[in-house]
């Protein structure tokens, strides 16, 4: 019974979430929320998949009374774990394709990060030998034509504008640009980005992970410009995007996606979602994140009534 209620979430959040999401105009007008939403679809999926995993091995009673044994609220000692469900075919089969399910994660998360840590070791080799530290901006300076600017995590991060952006952004727009490249590194948005790709590529066919690593890269861009935006003004941010318009790059740049549909938000004069649209967006990313708690600690609160009453 618990195996096919989870299974059935699972498929509801996976399949029917990216369908309501994508393409609703509010995701664009707050990408903040649009991204925790898409972030508490992941995690609720992931987590309930870890718990249908954990369950082929312990019931879902046993995890309870773990818990109840750990915490002893109220002093009870004697406890005996509950015998563990025999050894079926079926469970067999359902380990098997969660031994499966998780080398292929292991696998391609270690091919995706060691792919972009290799570009951004060279990349920062490129900025070390071509580049020039400017204190005053206090970014580095790529000796190169090409117009572009993106931003390097690490220690510290790095924002990096080429001389060819330098010759044609103006004042307002380099600091608009190196704005918008700040808030790519204090929001960690290579790491949201990162885990999300290694999430659609080791399971290309669920819409949760596929879409949702298409449209985070969209609304991190968002989100950087609206931070770039409050430093100066929304039209000085599109300017910037126009003037470093460039193809698609595995770095997050300035100018790199959605480049279009950017310009005419930033255009365009809309109203803010009002306070019971973002309160049942909240109330949507809170209850994605808190069923999978739900369903794991209400046996333990169960047992904590039998047992302390």
């Amino acid at each position: 019974m618990i195996f096919g209620i989870l299974i059935l979430y699972m498929v509801a959040v996976a399949w029917g979430l990216p369908r309501c999401l994508r393409g609703m105009s509010w995701t664009s007008r707050t990408p903040r929320l649009a991204a925790a939403t898409w972030l508490a679809g992941t995690v609720s999926v992931v987590s309930m998949a870890v718990l249908t995993g954990a369950l082929l091995v312990v019931p879902l009673h046993a995890i309870g009374d773990i818990v109840v044994l750990l915490v002893q609220w109220c002093g009870w000692t004697e406890h005996a774990f509950p015998v563990l469900p025999p050894w079926t075919a079926p469970r067999l089969v359902g380990l098997g394709l969660v031994g499966l399910g998780l080398l292929r994660l292991v696998q391609v998360g270690v091919a995706v990060t060691h792919a972009r840590w290799a570009d951004q070791a060279r990349h920062r080799h490129d900025v070390r030998l071509l580049g020039r530290f400017h204190p005053r901006l206090g970014i580095y300076v790529l000796d190169h034509t090409r117009r572009g600017a993106f931003c390097l995590p690490g220690k510290g991060g790095t924002v990096v504008v080429t001389r060819g952006a330098l010759r044609v952004l103006q004042p307002a727009e380099l600091d608009a640009v190196i704005a918008h490249e700040r808030a790519h590194l204090t929001g960690r948005h290579h790491l949201i980005l990162t885990a999300a790709a290694v999430l659609a590529r080791a399971f290309p066919t669920v819409p949760l992970f596929a879409v949702g690593h298409e449209e985070l890269r969209r609304l991190v861009e968002l989100a950087a410009d609206d931070s770039a935006a409050r430093r100066s003004t929304p039209r000085v941010v599109a300017q910037a995007v126009l003037r470093l318009a460039a193809p698609p790059s595995p770095l997050l740049g300035m100018a790199n996606t959605a480049v279009h549909q950017r310009v005419i938000r930033l255009m365009a004069d809309r109203p803010p979602l009002s306070r019971s649209t973002v309160l049942g967006r909240v109330l949507l990313v809170g209850l994605l994140l808190a069923l999978p708690l739900l369903v794991t600690t209400i046996p333990a609160l169960s047992d904590l009534t039998d047992h302390c009453a």
